[in-house]
């Protein structure tokens, strides 16, 4: 008879019915334990979910904001082909006579109005001003450039600022102004604040860079209305000079300002900026059309990029990269603790599976019940991440890609969204039916043995806690605390490998102190020459002569850079080969050499342009790859440009007929003088324009994720402690009626507890085993991809504390935990807690 009733039972438990009184049984018991696991999980996918949309939303920034923020393509200056030799005029005849506002939009009107390639144009002049404010240490105020728009094709100007606050300034008013947001960090200026104004005359434009001169000309009243970023507060620029003479931004003005006041400022010039219908792919072209024939014009073309796109990009994509590894590691800390919390949920619950058997429930049943249970978490998972994500959309994303932005709204990122809700999901899912299934299998004898006699000559304190550490549980709890010390480690060696380029410039060429000057005057020059020569501090000086946008080496826009001696040495220091010292050399930048596929003894050809347009090609051979450092402005990455001899280089300022002046100079001071005093001394002699010299701005862009690294391990670190902890206690607890046989057997208190700090001293011990080695090599790795990246030769460094601190955290917390844990689990009696069992 109960045969006969045995499978009409099975099936009707197994049915869709039986499965979800079972789930629902389990669901009212287990229902805090299902919220907080929800919650968790939710939170963790959220994070993991918003730092990829953050890393997505960074991928293209450059070239998102280039399209927005594009104005104008190329810059058009032009001289009367009455004035023969424009490269012979001082800067005060070439202003007067050339690059003044009313020949330039002369010029403009001339030879770009009726030019069909030519979409709009806008006459922009470069002007030097003073903030005037007698509160200063100086006595009159600060310096500041200045930007003045002069004639716009109204209707078609796009800015290319972002506007962080205010509003853009009225075109036809004669007293308003905007203002770089360096420039009112710096100098404490808001909207609304009322500046004066005043500049000096054109023939001492060089007092302001050279000395401490007070503005010379009437000052005027202007208004702030409004605080901008442009394309040149993106990436870091040198900080600034020494002194407080000068902010480190500059001012904006429209054509009503400009036509009021800008003939009363000095001005490095004016040109013509040119919006081309073909974009900027067409500047080239359009180059070399005005190169064929402007009657009356001598005519030159520069760009009008004032920040470094590959660089930037470099920045960008560094930084998205940091996100996506901190979305890894958070994503598979968050796995393993999910995972191994859950798994323990369900494994308690299989304290049914016997009688559920009995009642004729099959292993399938088991597994779906288990898998449908453990969606409910998972859908409040689900809806928990997708709020997170939605939530925290507005905070990426991150570093330069963010300030790349122009509004930062609440965005749905539905390819996100969708693969974090099916992840959830299905891991959920994998881990219930994996809980079911390794219900079923038994540990391995032989394993068991194994273990059991590598203890044995340790006494039974150690082998009790050996056994009570086999498991799947736990070994993936060492796998979490692995990773931790990994990743610790890593991050360690990661910074102190950073910290020693920083501590050493000499490893990528930076070996300057101190830059001075913004010259234009020989005479100017040669003074500060003499000062630098008489001044006992220095040890090295040297004359920067570089420039963008000039010249090509094969087909490739590159700049140029040469430093000529002025005191002791200028060593270039190079990765392989040598310095270039004839006019016919040159040594490569490593991406450089990379792009042109060049190597050491291969010839390039040299190709620029004079101001009258004519092309010129020199042949020089490569002698070296060079570490390229540009201290004055950092224009470059260590691997981008070319280092040519100073006699190439005057040749290249100079158009072969003149003695240029060098526009910059850079000191370093003797290892022997005190840097204040040797500092403070070459400020009293520039105080004008003495500012620190800077290194190669890929390592302003990598001085921003310093802190990633360690982020990454705190996270992983507080997470894999979280597990830790969790696999002690639940295998104490699982444990306490053993512990209670052992001490009916024979095992006094003492040893019981031991058995928990003994197990946890077998826990940090195989995570040190394991994540110690791994992480020297991760870290190792990580930071010979990134030296590479930005073209720096220098390797790795093990540091010590790094390696050491990790494990001995862990062994300090997880004896901690093991002590109070165990002292709690024995603190009832061997005879009670069995009548428990």
């Amino acid at each position: 008879m109960r045969a006969a009733t045995q499978p009409g039972l099975t099936a009707e438990l197994t049915t869709v019915p039986a499965i979800a009184l079972w789930v629902r049984s389990v669901l009212r018991r287990r229902w805090v334990a299902t919220v907080t696991l929800g919650l968790f999980a939710g939170l963790s996918a959220g994070l993991i979910g918003a730092s990829l949309q953050a890393a997505r939303r960074a991928d293209g920034a450059v070239e998102r904001h280039r399209a927005r923020s594009r104005s104008y393509d190329v810059i058009v200056q032009g001289c009367p082909a009455a004035v023969v030799d424009p490269q012979a005029l001082s800067q005060e005849e070439g202003v007067r006579l050339c690059v003044n506002r009313h020949t330039t939009e002369s010029m403009a009107q001339d030879i770009l109005a009726n030019r069909p390639d030519v979409e709009s144009w806008t006459t922009a002049g470069f002007l030097m001003a003073g903030i005037l404010d007698p509160t200063a240490k100086t006595g009159w105020g600060r310096g500041v450039q200045m930007m003045a728009m002069a004639k716009p094709d109204v209707g078609a100007i796009v800015s290319r600022q972002i506007l962080l606050a205010g509003r853009w300034a009225d075109q036809a008013a004669t007293d308003e102004v905007m203002i770089g947001e360096g420039a009112a960090a710096a100098g404490n200026i808001h909207v609304g604040d009322t500046i004066r104004l005043a500049s000096w005359s054109q023939a001492h434009i060089d007092i302001p860079t050279s000395s401490a001169g007070t503005p010379e000309t009437a000052p005027i009243e202007c208004r702030v209305v409004g605080i901008l970023r442009g394309p040149g507060d993106l990436q870091r620029r040198p900080s600034g000079d020494l002194t407080g003479l000068f902010l480190p931004d500059g001012l904006y003005a429209g054509p009503g300002w400009t036509a009021a006041h800008g003939d009363d400022f000095a001005t490095w010039g004016y040109g013509a900026a040119v919006r081309l219908r073909g974009g900027p792919s067409a500047v080239s072209e359009f180059g070399s059309s005005l190169a064929e024939g402007t009657p009356g014009w001598n005519i030159n073309t520069g760009s009008v990029e004032d920040v470094d796109l590959p660089a930037l990009r470099r920045g960008v994509d560094t930084e998205r990269q940091g996100v996506l590894v901190f979305a890894m590691i958070a994503m598979v800390a968050a796995v393993v603790f999910v995972g191994l919390t859950l798994a323990r949920q369900l494994r308690r619950e299989q304290g049914d599976r016997a009688a559920l058997a009995a009642l004729g429930f099959t292993r399938s049943g088991l597994i779906i019940g288990s898998v449908v249970r453990s969606l409910f978490a998972a859908l409040m998972a689900i809806g928990i991440a997708v709020i997170a994500i939605v939530g925290l959309s507005p905070l990426g994303p991150v570093g330069l890609a963010r300030r790349l932005e122009y509004s930062h709204p609440i965005r749905f990122d539905w390819p996100v969204l969708e693969v974090v809700a099916v992840a959830l999901a299905l891991f959920f899912a994998a881990v219930a039916a994996a809980a079911v299934i390794a219900a079923d299998r038994s540990d391995r004898p032989r394993v068991r043995q194994a273990a059991s006699s590598l203890a044995a000559p340790l006494g039974p304190v150690p082998r009790v806690a050996l056994a009570f550490t086999r498991g799947v549980s736990f070994r993936l709890a060492i796998a979490a605390g692995a990773a931790a010390v990994a990743v610790a480690v890593g991050a360690g060696t990661l910074v102190a490998s950073f910290n020693r380029v920083v501590e050493q410039p000499a490893r990528y060429g930076a070996l300057w102190d101190v830059a001075i000057g913004e010259y234009s005057d020989p005479v100017q020059y040669q003074h500060g020459v003499d000062l630098i020569r008489s001044n006992p501090n220095v040890a090295d000086a040297a004359a920067i002569l570089t420039a963008t946008d000039v010249t090509k080496i094969d087909g490739l826009d590159v700049l140029y850079l040469a430093v000529e001696p002025i005191v002791g040495s200028a060593p270039t220091v190079m990765e392989t080969g040598q310095a270039p010292r004839a006019e016919d050399e040159v040594a490569l930048g490593a991406e450089t050499a990379k792009n042109l596929k060049k190597r050491i003894g291969d010839t390039v050809a040299l190709t620029w342009q004079n101001f009258s347009g004519d092309a010129l090609t020199k042949t020089l051979h490569v002698t070296g790859i060079a570490v390229v450092s540009e201290p004055v402005t950092n224009r470059a990455s260590a691997g981008e440009g070319i280092v040519v001899s100073p006699d190439l280089a005057h040749t290249l300022i100079g158009d072969g007929g003149g003695n240029p002046v060098a526009q910059s100079i850079v000191i370093r001071f003797k290892p022997t003088a005190d840097r204040q005093a040797a500092t403070d001394s070459v400020v009293h002699d520039f105080p004008a324009s003495a500012r620190e010299a800077v290194p190669q701005i890929d390592l302003g862009n990598l001085e921003r994720l310093r802190s990633v690294p360690w982020l990454i391990a705190a996270l992983i670190g507080v997470l894999a402690l979280a597990s830790l902890i969790h696999a002690l206690i639940t295998l104490l607890q699982r444990h306490a009626g053993d512990l209670a046989v052992l001490a009916a057997l024979g095992m006094t208190s003492r040893q019981r507890r031991r058995v928990g700090l003994t197990a946890g001293v077998f826990l940090v011990a195989a995570t040190a085993a394991v994540g110690v080695p791994l992480g020297l090599v991760l870290g190792r790795s990580v930071w010979r991809i990134v030296a590479l990246r930005v073209f720096i030769p220098s390797g790795p460094v093990m540091p010590l504390l790094p390696t050491m601190i990790p494990p001995l955290v862990a062994l300090v917390v997880t004896v901690g935990v093991a002590a109070v844990a165990t002292r709690w689990v024995t603190r009832r009696t061997p005879a009670a807690q069995l009548r428990t069992e």
